[in-house]
Formats: structure tokens, sequence, C-alpha cells
């Protein structure tokens, strides 16, 4: 490497992990984040860390899914239906990926990727990186014992560590969890399963680089990167930042950061909401990535409601929505930006981003102190996901 530290562009969980093994690997690391550090999809993500349960968003049917949505915004897959060149391109790109064969790609290469979690979590809270991991298990509930058998079959096609019990009926889910309502007939347990609380988990790992990094902190919005004669440029409404690598962790905020270096990405933010009692579980396609809309707040709260319906749901606090990243192959981008040396990805983790977070870290410092895992980066590597250049001379100094 060379003599200037590298830059993180993006504070969120992926751009602090990487941040994280960057210093541990003994160099001081400029972060800048357009917002507060740990915000957007880090913080108000159900907080899964489920490494038996990859599987990337295109499985074979999921077009017609979304399509069979299209006008009804109460739809868990709903894509707004106001023409969108850009969003129409990659959802037929996302069509033409989930294919059975391309969908078992996909588990395959996630799971990999996923295979050193519990280690990589277990060794941050050793280091007094604290998400408050529970570690019990995830208990699915479903309406009806048929349901709930499809959704053991489905595990453990994946591999799943299911509970040997397998479909547990509604007197016996009640017993395993008594807060559920009449609604959840029948259910099971996927063993070995954590669930932490995002925003603690962040916080905690941002107060940490506080004391070993040079951080933005907040409000330091990138307007564009400018790379050549083996020098990166950051332009920043905090100011120019001059370094010899970049790590571009900013989310679906990437691409228009790779557009600036003439590089156009197909990347798209697929819209999570929450409440703060981590109620979750939604998909929203929309050109607007930070438009908020209430409507999906209440549908994820209907369907809720009569599972758990002791909570006090009129009165929910921090309603929250995020853009999550999302490629059309479901796999990440981490590695070089094509035809950028000094430029790395390491974006488009759909709705894994806090779960991959470590191993992303991990993988990126390899990388830029020149041992890369070439197991695993092969796979991620940005290239399948480049559209189309922007001319010769953009993003040059």
């Amino acid at each position: 490497m060379g003599g200037q530290p590298p830059c993180v562009l993006g504070g969120g969980v992926i751009g602090l992990t990487c941040a994280f093994y960057l210093g541990r690997a003994g160099l001081k690391v400029t972060v800048l984040e357009r917002d507060r550090l740990g915000s957007g999809a880090s913080r108000g993500n159900a907080g899964e860390v489920c490494p038996d349960l990859v599987e990337p968003l295109g499985a074979p049917g999921v077009a017609a899914k979304a399509l069979s949505g299209l006008f009804r915004p109460e739809s868990p897959l709903w894509i707004n239906p106001v023409p969108n060149v850009r969003l129409l391109r990659f959802l037929a790109r996302l069509g033409l990926n989930s294919t059975a064969r391309r969908y078992d790609a996909g588990v395959a290469s996630l799971a990999a990727l996923a295979e050193d979690t519990f280690a990589l979590f277990e060794e941050l809270e050793a280091l007094g990186v604290d998400g408050g991991a529970e570690k019990d298990g995830f208990l699915f509930a479903y309406a009806s014992y048929e349901a709930a058998a499809h959704g053991v079959a489905a595990f453990r096609r994946l591999g799943a560590p299911v509970a040997t019990e397998g479909v547990l009926a509604a007197s016996a889910l009640a017993e395993a969890e008594p807060t559920l309502g009449p609604a959840a007939r029948a259910g099971f347990l996927v063993e070995r399963q954590w669930s932490l609380d995002p925003g603690r988990f962040v916080d905690s790992l941002a107060e940490r680089l506080r004391r070993r990094c040079r951080a933005g902190g907040g409000r330091a919005r990138v307007t564009a990167v400018r790379e050549g004669a083996g020098r990166v440029e950051v332009r920043t409404t905090a100011g120019t930042y001059g370094t010899d690598q970049v790590v571009v962790a900013s989310g679906v905020w990437s691409r228009e950061i790779c557009r600036s270096l003439g590089v156009d990405i197909d990347l798209a933010p697929g819209k999570g909401y929450s409440s703060k009692v981590r109620v979750a579980g939604t998909m929203e396609f929309d050109r607007d990535p930070d438009h908020f809309r209430q409507s999906r707040v209440d549908v994820i709260v209907a369907a809720a409601r009569p599972y758990l319906p002791e909570a006090d749901w009129d009165h929910r606090e921090q309603e929250w929505m995020g853009p999550r990243p999302m490629t059309t192959d479901g796999l990440p981008l981490i590695g070089p930006l094509p035809g950028h040396p000094g430029v790395v990805l390491a974006t488009g983790h759909n709705m894994l981003g806090l779960m991959p977070a470590p191993v992303t870290g991990r993988l990126v410092t390899g990388l830029l102190v020149g041992k890369p895992d070439d197991s695993l980066t092969p796979g991620f590597a940005p290239g399948r996901a480049v559209r189309r250049g922007l001319g010769p001379s953009a993003g040059r100094v």
C-alpha cells in the first residue's frame, strides 16, 4: 500500500466493520458518512444473524409474486407502479436470475460467505462490540399446520437445523412462546440462529472506532470520487480527502459514487420497514430510496397483530424505513471496481447486511493489504453488476 491511509465511504454496519478490520490490520482509517454513524438500514433491520437461512431474493416464482402484488400496496413484496426505466431494467434482470439453477448457486455462495459468522460475532463480542445477542434459535409461527409443514420442508432443503420435533401444534407452540395469540396454529423452531439489537451493535462498533479512526462522524455526504496516477480524491460536503484507496460501502448510494467514477452498477433500493418492537418483513421497490410510506408499516402491523395480541399496537414508536442495496442475483458486491484499482466495493448485501458484515470487513481488509481470500472473493466480484461505462474521462483526477 501507499503512504495515505484508506478512506471508507459509508458509516453503516458494512462500512463500520470494514473500518474495524482495517484498523486491526494496523491502518489508520477515515470513515465518511452522510448521516449519523450506524444509520439507515443498519439501525432499523430485524437484527437477524442466521447463517443457516440464507437465500437470494430471486427464488423461482418471485417474478410472478411481484407482478401479482404490483397494484396491491398491502403485498409483502410491492413495486411502485410509477414508470421508472432503471427500476424496470433491474427487475427484468432479477426475473432472469430467478431460476432454480441460479437460485441454488446463490444459496451455495451465500452459505460459503456465512460459514464463519458465529465465530466472527463471538470474536467481536470478546473485543467489546456488544449487540445483546439472543442465541436460542428462531421460532416460526403459521396460521395453519399445512403452511408450517411447507416451511419446515423449505428450511430443511436449505440444510437449516430445524428442531427434531418438526412441526409444533398450537398447544406446543404456545408452551414455547406464551405471548403468541390464537392465530398461531402451528410452527417450528430453527435452532442455533441468533438475533441482536442492530442499533446497539452499530453504536457499540462506532464508539470503539471513534477511539481508533479518523471518523467524519456524520453529515459528510460524498459528492464525487476521482481517481488517477495512483491517487484517489474524495469530494464531500465537508471538504476533500486524498487517499491511496477507497472502500465504497454506502449501501444503495454506492451507485451514485460509482457513476461519478464513470461506472454504472446494477443496484436498486429494496425498502424495508419496522417499528420499535422490531416487527419487520416487507420489501418495497421504489425509485426514491428515502420516501417513507406509513401504509407499509400499517401492513406489517396488521399481519403481526393476530399473532401478538397483547402488544400495544396502537402506541407504536420509532417507525422506520431503510433502503437495502439489492443486486439482481442476490449476492453482494465485494472487490475492486472494474477499471479503478484504488476503489473497492463493499455493498449489495440485499436483506442480509448485518449478518455478513464481519466477514465482509475481513474480506475487504485482505484485499487492501494484499492478502485476498481467493476461495470467496471471485464469486462476489463487482464486474458482474457493471452495466456500462459513462465515458472514458469520467471519474479521472
